[in-house]
């Protein structure tokens, strides 16, 4: 199984030079705001970020891998509440992030809430707050494991999906259907290619930034650049190929640093558009 020089090479010197890592893998800092709602509800939302700040961070969610730590943000904007069978439920957006880019926004999110409420890890327990967070954080891990190894993201996708599929047919449905396709996407034939292209575009980095090798390096630019022109056939309008993007097009001149053949960033300046002057700068 190949795993990403660049990634485990920067693991490697965070193990190395600290006695104090943990095997946590998900180290997640948590917000939320409420500016919309009576101070009532914002103090009965009060404790949600600190719950579900120890409800991420102080569990093991990927036994395969523990030594790997992997930084991410999760706010939680609450826009309304509506009182329903002498509860309240609350609405409104999830955005999440991850330092490899692996980021969602999700506007149409709901949960019941009252204070009080346990956050713990039951499988079997239909909470919607805590399958929201369940769904992201797994989503989250597959993506960074793909940066790692080819494909090694596979299990963490499996359980987002499971997850999406559970709740869409709860009673708590909202949204999920939109979650279960943006499982179901990337792993489909077609995203193998973004995939792959993700975990060649760490490698490439790896060879300009800490390697200086000017002939390993083209070799990886242009495999990046081939893998995400096969997603752009196959899929020209896929937002997970718009999310790599959108998160990495700045990095792409790094890429390019060492890469004498003009022809890769003319090719990246047709399959993201949105972002030719970047690349366009790049050959400057």
């Amino acid at each position: 199984m190949k795993m990403n020089i660049l990634k485990w090479s920067l693991l490697f010197l965070i193990i190395t030079g600290s006695a104090q890592l943990t095997a946590q893998v998900v180290q997640c800092r948590v917000t939320l705001s409420a500016d919309r709602l009576l101070p009532e509800d914002q103090a009965i939302l009060a404790e949600i970020p600190r719950q579900l700040t120890d409800y991420i961070n102080n569990y093991t969610w990927a036994n395969e891998h523990p030594d790997i730590v992997i930084q991410s943000s999760l706010n939680i904007v609450i826009e309304t509440v509506t009182r329903r069978d002498a509860g309240r439920i609350y609405r409104g957006q999830f955005l999440v992030n991850s330092k490899s880019g692996e980021n969602y926004l999700n506007k149409a999110t709901e949960f019941p809430y009252q204070t009080g409420q346990s956050f713990e890890h039951q499988d079997a327990l239909f909470i919607p707050l805590l399958g929201l967070v369940d769904y992201y954080i797994n989503m989250i891990i597959a993506g960074e494991l793909d940066s790692y190894i080819l494909k090694g993201g596979n299990l963490y996708y499996d359980k987002a999906r499971n997850i999406a599929d559970n709740y869409l047919v709860s009673n708590s449905s909202l949204g999920w259907r939109g979650r279960l396709d943006d499982a179901v996407l990337i792993t489909d034939g077609d995203h193998a290619f973004l995939r792959d292209a993700k975990f060649y575009f760490y490698e490439g980095l790896f060879y300009v930034e800490y390697r200086n090798d000017y002939q390993k390096a083209p070799e990886y630019c242009n495999k990046v650049v081939e893998l995400l022109g096969q997603v752009y056939r196959l899929r020209p309008n896929s937002s997970a190929l718009k999310r790599f993007l959108d998160a990495h097009y700045q990095e792409f001149c790094k890429l390019f640093e060492y890469d004498s053949d003009p022809a890769n960033l003319e090719r990246m300046t047709d399959i993201d558009n949105r972002h030719r002057e970047t690349y366009e700068e790049c050959g400057l």
